[in-house]
């Protein structure tokens, strides 16, 4: 007689789907011909009293399948009206269809499956019916011919009722058996059938398993389930003063561990961890304050020896998820794509024994070694912030990489980067604003102890950090929701104390948090000062910050920015509480909302994102803009509290623009490589001139000209927006774009450097094309000027007095007798001019077309590819040859007595090329022109 004992506890199995979904036969196997149905007003009840049709999402979780949402040879396009996924309306609210499983899925041979999968939805997917958790739906598929089978509709797995309550026990088997069940070894049920059906009562208080076995004569299968009856009574008493915090606390000297949730009108809450095998078990049960709101336990730290530092929350019995203050959690889902190294620093999932997201946590409560304890930040209006998105800045997009670059940002004169979102968010592919666990470090760029480090070393180099931070908003896979989660309507309850079911705001995206919510303010202000204190981060972006308002605009944008004190109120409460740990810390808010209400905020202390994105390209494609409004004092603000930009991760690429509708004159255009990176310098003069704080986004030092809507493979399309674009780094190759930078930096620097750039005392003219700004200090003055026309053009710098100036980029010196004197700017030219000579860093610069052309005496030119040329000039100088894109060409060189003989491969394309050589004497340049 063969024997069988299973828990019948897989991790996507054994959940009773029966009541929403059966088939017929009851236990099919792979081959089988089956009748699949669906009852709409079981589950989530999304499809209940549906009249329209109804379509099933269908696919199959294989023996290859590595989680639960890794369906095999899905049928359906969600969305779409497919026939081929049509459900049969068999009577009001209940469907079905019939098909071979492995022919309707084209299922390969030797891949066997294990659980049919389902979502039902409409024909456009906007309502669909789901387990009644929200989830996903899941059948068991039998292997064929292999004696007793046997389907688990309920109890569920670890099944929680009060004392006095009953639990139904409701099993199908696929052949008459005798059935012997037990409750802790006593017996309660026997009797020869195909259908358990019997009720126990939950007298005896603690831990119950029940045994039920099986027997056909001829084998014997034994199934257990546990449950646990616990007292009616709340178990009330107040966290001791060591556990006042939400989350996990230490004990001060090590014993032991303290673990608290917020979770006010729930039940009951159990901790599940390795030490129970993450089931529920009496000495794991949480005590609840006396006010009801919250749950904690204090545990014993030899419950977590060793790596058995995981641990979840079960809630009311039926609601399992990781701490909403979780630091680390390991994703069964996602974590299979994040780099081996990293997962190497945690334990493996505990696949065996639970599902969804699993807190993680140290067993010591080690800190960061800081080598900057007094980091002394730079102030607000001096600020020149890099804003970078780790996947897209570095090819592995982690922070041990990001170090490497911080010496590259301090050369160009960044005194601070900020981080795009890096808490925990939902996939790996992201940018970061669809967060999951706000208080937990995404694992795909690296773990924490990496990112303190990319902290420390920017602190070395004098650059501070600011990160992106996102709290208008929660998408589902976070606690907050699950906790309070209306599975029919995909949405939180009513009843969620953190979140509202509906927006109040027409911006927002995932669900919308209730800041007037006492418990959403403690939950925002535990995160921010954990970020504070344990990663020694120096200021937020607080990502729409507009929406931080229980006023109810609807769909009316306008109406969404009028002002409103009591979101006034609710920044200026979290700014408060940042600025409690230190008051030089930035607060920045991406709020475009009214002047007035900005103004108030600034007037607080905070700084405000100003979009100038359109104004700055505009003007560097040639046309007719207004740049004013990136001047605080366009707004009226008292100081300069807006970070007005000229790109960033939302906007479109301004080297795109330019490359894409760049203006042209006969003998002019923006779109030539090396017009466009002066374009963008012009632009990058006048933006650096005006005072006040400042942001780069990345790659914009190097004209990045790829589209943010960008697809993978290389077309433009609206839908790939967010997805991955081609890392910059290789444009640093291109002698124009080198330039670029080159001048970027001198930029930069004499802003960094002169006190002038941050004086009160200065003036904007913005004049359709051509752009002044005059800054006055007490030891200099400064004229910028700037044509931005693709005509040249006479203007006035209306110096503010007579004597000697300096055009800073070329050294030229000029002598002013009249201020009002007259000057000639060649279409996109520019000039800065200051009151004494300041020389760059690295040199003076000479345009492009004053460098000396003929100074390379070539022959023959033009010529031919395939042929040889030769250059009289000194064999010493280092030579480079660009095409007119500004890429570097390979081309070998041999060096013979006072010449340099250059060999043209018979590939090369037609056009004109560029010579550069560097000699003792300075740079030098030529063109070569290809013919055919």
């Amino acid at each position: 007689m063969r024997f069988i004992y299973t828990s019948i506890f897989l991790a996507i199995a054994c959940l009773g789907w029966a009541q929403v979904v059966w088939t017929e036969p009851a236990f099919p196997s792979q081959n089988d011909d089956i009748t699949l149905f669906f009852d709409a007003t079981m589950g989530n009840g999304g499809l209940e009293g549906f009249t329209d049709d109804v379509y099933a999402h269908m696919g199959l979780i294989t023996n290859l399948s590595s989680s639960p949402t890794d369906w095999k040879y899905v049928q359906g396009v969600w969305g779409t009206e497919d026939d081929n996924v049509l459900m049969t309306r068999v009577s009001e609210d209940l469907y079905s269809k019939t098909y071979n499983i492995s022919d309707f899925h084209g299922l390969p041979a030797g891949e066997s499956v294990t659980h049919l999968a389902f979502v039902f939805r409409s024909g456009n997917g906007q309502d669909s019916g789901r387990a009644a958790d929200g989830s996903d739906i899941f059948l068991e598929v039998f292997p064929p011919n292999t004696g007793i089978q046997a389907i688990v509709n309920s109890p569920q797995p670890n099944s929680i009722i009060f004392e006095g309550e009953t639990i139904d026990v409701d099993i199908d088997i696929n052949i008459e058996a005798r059935v012997v069940g037990s409750d802790n070894g006593q017996e309660i049920f026997d009797e020869s059938t195909d259908k358990i059906e019997f009720t126990i009562i939950g007298e005896d208080l603690g831990h119950h398993v029940l045994e039920i076995i099986i027997d056909d004569g001829s084998q014997v299968v034994v199934i257990t389930r546990s449950y646990l009856v616990i007292p009616k009574d709340d178990i009330r008493e107040a966290r001791p003063d060591w556990i006042a915090r939400n989350g996990l606390s230490y004990r001060s000297d090590g014993s032991g561990y303290g673990f608290s949730l917020t979770a006010p009108g729930k039940e009951h809450v159990f901790l599940l961890c390795p030490a129970n095998n993450f089931t529920a078990d009496v000495n794991y049960q949480m005590r609840k304050v006396p006010e009801g709101d919250r749950f904690w336990i204090d545990l014993p730290a030899g419950d977590f020896s060793g790596n058995r530092n995981l641990y979840q929350y079960l809630v009311d019995g039926e609601i399992i998820i990781a701490d909403p203050y979780s630091k680390v959690v390991l994703d069964p889902w996602n974590d299979a794509g994040v780099d081996a190294s990293i997962m190497s620093e945690f334990p493996d999932y505990p696949i065996e024994n639970t599902s969804g997201f699993v807190s993680y946590f140290e067993i010591e409560n080690r800190s960061y070694p800081w080598q900057i304890l007094n980091f002394e930040k730079p102030e607000k209006e001096r600020l020149v912030i890099y804003e970078l998105m780790m996947r897209d800045f570095l090819g592995d997009h982690s922070y041990s990489s990001l170090l490497d670059t911080i010496p590259y940002l301090a050369r160009l004169g960044i005194n601070a980067i900020q981080l795009m979102p890096v808490n925990e968010f939902e996939g790996n592919n992201s940018w970061g604003y669809n967060p999951s666990f706000h208080n937990a470090i995404d694992k795909y760029y690296g773990t924490e102890e990496q990112l303190q480090q990319v902290v420390d070393v920017c602190h070395q180099n004098g650059i501070a950090v600011i990160l992106d931070v996102v709290y208008n908003h929660a998408f589902s896979q976070s606690p907050l929701c699950q906790l309070y989660w209306d599975a029919a309507n995909f949405r939180p309850t009513d009843g969620n104390p953190w979140l509202n079911v509906t927006a109040r705001h027409p911006f927002n995206v995932g669900y919308d948090f209730n800041h007037e919510s006492e418990y959403t303010k403690e939950w925002v202000k535990t995160v921010l000062s954990r970020l504070i204190t344990d990663l020694n981060i120096d200021g937020f972006r607080f990502d729409l910050s507009k929406g931080f308002t229980q006023f109810n605009s609807g769909n009316n944008a306008s109406l969404s920015s009028r002002f409103d004190q009591s979101r006034i109120d609710i920044l200026s409460d979290y700014a408060d509480h940042v600025w409690s740990f230190d008051e030089d810390l930035y607060v920045i808010m991406e709020h475009f909302a009214d002047f007035s209400e900005e103004r108030e905020l600034a007037q607080r202390g905070m700084m405000l994102w100003s979009n100038t994105t359109f104004q700055y390209s505009e003007a560097a494609m040639g046309y007719v803009s207004d740049l004013t409004g990136s001047s605080y004092k366009s707004r009226g603000f008292p100081s300069p509290a807006i970070i007005a930009y000229m790109e960033s991760h939302d906007e479109e690429r301004m080297g795109y623009k330019i490359n894409t509708w760049g203006n042209s004159s006969p003998s002019y255009n923006t779109k030539e490589p090396w017009t466009f990176a002066d374009r963008i310098v012009a632009s990058s003069a006048v933006y650096f001139s005006i005072p006040g704080p400042k942001m780069v986004w990345q790659f914009g030092e190097l004209g990045y000209a790829e589209s943010i809507n960008r697809c993978e493979n290389g077309t433009i399309n609206n839908n790939c927006r967010l997805s991955p674009k081609p890392i910059g780094w290789p444009l640093a190759d291109e002698q124009h774009r080198q330039s670029l930078l080159d001048r970027l930096k001198a930029i930069i620097y004499l802003r960094n450097t002169q006190d002038v750039f941050h004086t009160s005392n200065f003036g904007l003219r913005d004049d359709d094309y051509y752009k002044r700004i005059q800054l006055n200090g007490s030891d200099m003055n400064v004229v910028t000027i700037a044509n931005f026309d693709v005509h040249a053009m006479t203007v006035s710098p209306e110096f503010q007095h007579t004597g000697e100036w300096y055009d800073y980029m070329s050294g030229e010196q000029l002598t002013v007798t009249d201020v009002n004197m007259l000057l000639e700017l060649k279409p996109g030219e520019f000039r800065i001019y200051t009151s004494r000579e300041i020389v760059p860093p690295g040199g003076f610069f000479t345009a492009v077309d004053d460098l000396g052309i003929e100074e390379i005496n070539i022959f023959p030119n033009p010529t031919r590819a395939g042929g040889t040329v030769l250059l009289n000039i000194d064999p010493k100088s280092k030579i480079a040859v660009y095409n007119q894109m500004g890429q570097l060409v390979p081309i070998n060189q041999i060096h013979v007595g006072e010449q340099v003989r250059l060999e043209l491969p018979n590939t090369i394309p037609t056009g004109t090329y560029f010579v550069f050589s560097e000699t003792t004497e300075g740079r030098l340049i030529a063109k070569i022109s290809i013919i055919n």
